[in-house]
């Protein structure tokens, strides 16, 4: 009898404590430092405009470069273009997180910076763009303007601070382009 009851007492309280409200999500912490790792795509293999035929050699030794610079940088979440060039850079930096890239769409490099800024705030990024959108996404995070156009060796490090605060280191990695 006394089980029953227990039962019962547990049903009758199961639909209030399903019915009440969650807790709202806690906002981004505003004046946590991100980290923001940007590259290019590593070396492509030749292909038609508008097309995608991967890296070459010389690209694919680079994405393996670039998983060992970044492997002490507390990495946490690696971003890809939808292009396979760049998925194919990034690819072997989230193995080595245990993670998979997330794919972004480099048209839209604002929408990049929003959810760079409200879902990672105190963590480290990698963004492997394109020579024409890794400027783009660098002025849409800090408001500062970088060359046009990129070679493949060049890796920016933008520290976001609170507010507008922010760095921008501006370095090379792996072999130069030839």
């Amino acid at each position: 009898m006394r089980l029953i009851a227990l039962l019962l007492l547990a049903l009758l309280a199961a639909p209030q404590a399903a019915a009440a409200p969650s807790a709202p999500a806690a906002p981004a912490d505003t004046s946590a430092t991100t980290t923001v790792i940007l590259v290019r795509h590593a070396e492509k293999n030749p292909h038609p405009s508008g097309g995608d035929a991967g890296l070459a050699v010389a690209g694919l030794v680079r994405s393996f470069e670039l998983a060992r610079v970044v492997a002490d940088a507390g990495v946490r979440v690696v971003y890809v273009s939808q292009f396979g060039r760049a998925r194919l850079t990034g690819e072997p930096v989230a193995a080595a997180i245990g993670d998979t890239v997330r794919v972004y769409d480099a048209n839209r490099n604002d929408l990049l910076a929003e959810r760079i800024r409200a879902e990672h705030a105190g963590s480290t990024v990698l963004v492997v763009g394109h020579g024409d959108s890794v400027p783009l996404l660098i002025e849409a995070l800090c408001g500062e303007r970088t060359p046009e156009s990129l070679e493949y060796d060049r890796l920016f490090v933008l520290t976001l601070g609170p507010g507008k605060a922010h760095r921008l280191l501006r370095l090379r990695y792996g072999a130069k382009p030839g």
